[in-house]
């Protein structure tokens, strides 16, 4: 279940993401903007929870390749954006389904399912947007800056 905050943006301020990438929605994309993704945290001295923040984007681009797209036509992209401050980082990954992500219960002897039940651990809130003209959806997810990372 989603960790939903009161003020979804109330550490973050208006202005431009410090990462963006739009992808094709093919798996063969994620390592690619997997890389540049950690080399911008690694840029602004975010090496700390540079393993959570590219955990939780490959969970997210995976599902919404996986989930997001199917009976979409080929070319198909999906949109991540990063952005933090000195107390909160963001993570956004659009794609165009309207259907909303459902967290799986855990299970050992499943080998998939499991994105949400790692983003969810490693996020301290996450959530689902759907699109206001109903064009697609976003799923969420902040980190708090100030709260020590185990990574």
């Amino acid at each position: 279940m989603p960790n939903l905050p009161a003020d979804r943006n109330s550490a973050l301020t208006a202005h431009e993401p410090q990462f963006k990438a739009l992808f094709p929605a093919e798996p063969e994309a994620i390592p690619r903007v997997r890389g540049k993704l950690r080399a911008r945290l690694e840029e602004d001295d975010l090496g700390s929870i540079a393993d959570d923040v590219v955990l939780i984007c490959t969970e997210l681009m995976a599902n919404a390749i996986l989930h997001g797209c199917i009976g979409f036509p080929p070319g198909i992209t999906i949109k991540l954006t990063v952005e933090w401050s000195d107390a909160q980082l963001r993570v956004d990954v659009r794609d165009p389904s309207v259907v909303r992500p459902q967290e799986q219960e855990f299970s050992a002897s499943r080998t998939s399912g499991r994105g949400l039940i790692l983003v969810d651990a490693l996020s301290d809130r996450w959530g689902v947007e759907a699109d206001p003209v109903g064009s697609g959806k976003t799923v969420w997810t902040e980190l708090d800056r100030t709260r020590r990372r185990a990574s």
